[in-house]
């Protein structure tokens, strides 16, 4: 009887967080559909759809807020129709995946670049005779590498369906080297198809540097939108909380269980507290990223509004309000005691993306979290070189690495 009621409790939960993410979704697409005529939306659309898109690449300077906002909507709502088709279970992983495609379709991923990718993780599943449903996750973070699919079709001249053919043979890789390199950080680094993804931008671009090509990174990076983004996410993380309360208004106790987790992949809160307690937690960190938007003196953007929707997704999957602080404390420290300027776009994007550290202040403590921050600040500045800004979630290549290096040091002593 009991575990007839465990198995009624989980399906009620994935029930509910299917309709609330759907409805963030929908809020974005629609907010963008209402922002500009028709003509601008598909001029805006189109100029998104055939920029290279290697990081920073900013659509709402490219296309406007408007074409920005659609093209995130769709990216994301193509996310959740393959999680419905395939028949998945909400959970904190699936959300935050959705709420990634969402954030970073604001800075690199599009419409129709995301789909050579998810098509080559198929094709890989049926080639090695296993189902879709279980690589399905590589493949929508495996999207990271969408502006490899871009530029080769624009900038290095080589059509669709040259970008197509690149596309999918990302897809065709991403899968076993993203389970593979797992094992490296141990799970604590949340973002590890990220990690994976560093590896194969590292690889594709020095093959073809080899045969004569070449890019730059690129820094376009919006200043002008922020009274408008700054109320927009204001009203959407407002709305988590009000939404979570009133979902767990009798079992908001619950939520000291979710603040008690270290966050090691793979932790989902919604199994720890209900998916009210999670949606309040993904509310209070989204407040906690504009809080250090407005300290960092940062600017709302797509590349901002990427951070903030990726860790209020991983809200739900890893990061609460007392293993992120540590981490950002740490990023802006190593910002006064370097060179590295507090209000640069690299640190801002640091001290978001850069929670993808949480576990390990989580179970190391906040001291060691703090130095988290500020290691990968260093890191994260200078590593983009390495796969050409190719890897959209260049924060979670460089997280495999700070993590893993703090684990091994921290585990030897503290064995010894």
């Amino acid at each position: 009887m009991r575990t007839i009621k465990t198995t009624f409790d989980t399906i009620w939960q994935s029930r509910k967080a299917e309709v609330v993410v759907l409805f963030y979704i929908l809020v974005v697409l629609m907010t963008g559909l209402s922002l500009q005529s028709v003509d601008d939306l598909i001029q805006g659309l189109s100029e998104i759809f055939t920029t290279s898109g290697v990081l920073i690449t900013d659509y709402l300077v490219i296309g406007g807020v408007g074409p920005a906002f659609v093209n995130a909507g769709i990216v994301a709502l193509i996310g959740y129709i393959l999680l419905i088709l395939n028949k998945v279970q909400f959970s904190g992983i699936t959300i935050a995946a959705l709420f990634t495609m969402l954030g970073f379709a604001l800075m690199g991923k599009t419409i129709w670049s995301i789909l050579p990718i998810i098509l080559g993780v198929y094709l890989y599943s049926k080639l090695t005779d296993r189902e879709f449903i279980s690589n399905i996750y590589p493949a929508l973070f495996g999207t990271a590498l969408s502006p490899l699919v871009t530029h080769a079709a624009f900038s290095f001249n080589w059509g669709i369906t040259g970008g197509v053919l690149v596309g999918v043979l990302v897809g065709l890789i991403i899968a076993p080297i993203a389970n593979h390199s797992f094992s490296f950080h141990e799970g604590y680094n949340l973002y590890n198809v990220g990690f994976a993804a560093g590896f194969v931008g590292l690889i594709f671009i020095n093959v073809i540097r080899a045969f004569g090509y070449d890019l730059d990174s690129a820094l376009i990076w919006g200043t002008t939108f922020d009274t408008y983004l700054r109320g927009f996410v204001i009203v959407l993380f407002l709305s988590m909380l009000v939404f979570g309360i009133l979902i767990s208004r009798n079992e908001k106790e619950d939520y000291k269980k979710i603040l008690k987790e270290p966050g090691i992949t793979v932790t989902d809160f919604i199994n720890v507290a209900g998916f009210g307690n999670t949606l309040i937690n993904m509310g209070l960190v989204g407040f906690i990223g504009i809080a250090f938007i407005e300290l960092l003196g940062g600017h709302y953007n797509g590349p901002t509004l990427s951070g903030l929707f990726t860790m209020v997704g991983f809200a739900s999957f890893g990061k609460h309000p007392l293993n992120i602080l540590p981490i950002m404390v740490g990023v802006w420290l190593g910002s006064l005691f370097s060179i590295y300027e507090t209000n640069a776009p690299g640190t801002v994007l640091a001290a978001l993306f850069g929670t993808t550290l949480a576990p390990v202040a989580g179970r190391f403590g906040p001291f060691v979290g703090i130095l988290a921050g500020m290691l990968h600040l260093t890191l994260v500045s200078t590593i983009g070189v390495v796969h050409g800004g190719l890897n959209l979630y260049n924060n979670g290549f460089a997280g495999g690495f700070v993590a893993s290096f703090i684990i091994a040091i921290r585990t030897g002593i503290w064995e010894d």
